[in-house]
């Protein structure tokens, strides 16, 4: 089974980032970790994966969370093999990293507003209908969505960020109040307003088999890693590197593309305004 390049990338930016944040050298690192200097910086580089005891280490050393401790391991565990299965919430971490390092990252989503695009209405409302989450679940998965949001609108490169939604999204706004409408329309108009931020509807009948998923490529950042592509189902989900599977996703990219339009486009369409739309 062939290494995962992106395993690789996520240790070496999650110790980059710990490193800054501490202000460490990369010796003094190393020498926590009991490596040597070009040891350390290949592990930061995404050249070496770390071993368990490093995870525990860097753990230590930079104050990770235990989410993000847990992760690490469970990727030292696999053999970091190529589109290893885990669970959602571990790698949701990846994805918030890709958000922050990435050039170019797509997202289609045939049955809600994605989470980097939801306002805080929609989040507690729309998802405690759909899902049934409790309180508590609710409460951490929006202080983690707004850790995501924050920081992929803080990137000062201008990423390119394509959202594909489908039309039944939007018409399952109804559950929210009008205010609560208008203010997710107006979130969407925002983020459409942004640099390389583009918001398109697929209203057309489209693929039975196109689930969510989510493509992302380095393009010109700097510190992006390999290309992969994102799937789940209720109880896994993958981050997948294969040359092949990730055409495959291209293609369903493709088609969903040529069959969405503007949102602006789509809104105009509407005479009544969606915003007002089951009051």
């Amino acid at each position: 089974m062939a290494q995962s390049q992106l395993a690789k990338w996520f240790s070496g930016r999650t110790a980059w980032i710990g490193r800054q944040r501490i202000k460490y050298t990369q010796t003094e690192a190393g020498r926590f970790l009991g490596k040597q200097y070009e040891a350390y910086s290949n592990l930061e580089k995404g050249k070496v994966f770390p071993s368990v005891g490093d995870c525990y280490a860097l753990a230590d050393l930079y104050s990770l969370s235990e989410e993000v401790k847990k992760y690490l391991v469970d990727i030292a565990r696999s053999g970091a093999e190529q589109n290893f299965p885990t669970d959602r919430r571990f790698n949701a971490l990846c994805l918030q990293m890709a958000e922050r390092f990435y050039g170019a990252i797509f997202k289609w989503d045939p049955l809600f507003i994605p989470g980097i695009a939801q306002t805080r209405a929609y989040h507690f409302n729309i998802l405690r209908e759909a899902e049934g989450s409790t309180d508590e679940q609710l409460n951490r998965g929006w202080s983690f969505k707004i850790e995501r949001i924050r920081a992929l609108l803080a990137r000062t490169d201008n990423p390119r960020v394509v959202l594909l939604i489908s039309e039944t999204a939007l018409l399952n706004l109804r559950f929210l109040s009008p205010a609560d409408r208008q203010e997710q329309i107006d979130r969407l108009h925002e983020l459409e307003a942004l640099p390389n931020w583009e918001i398109r509807i697929v209203s057309a009948l489209h693929p039975e088999a196109g689930g969510a998923f989510e493509i992302y490529s380095a393009g010109k950042a700097q510190f992006g890693g390999p290309t992969f592509a994102y799937t789940e189902v209720w109880d896994n989900s993958w981050c997948i590197e294969d040359p092949t599977r990730i055409e495959r996703y291209d293609e369903l990219w493709q088609i969903l593309l040529t069959k969405s339009i503007m949102l602006k486009e789509y809104l105009d369409d509407r005479r009544d305004g969606l915003a007002q739309e089951h009051s």
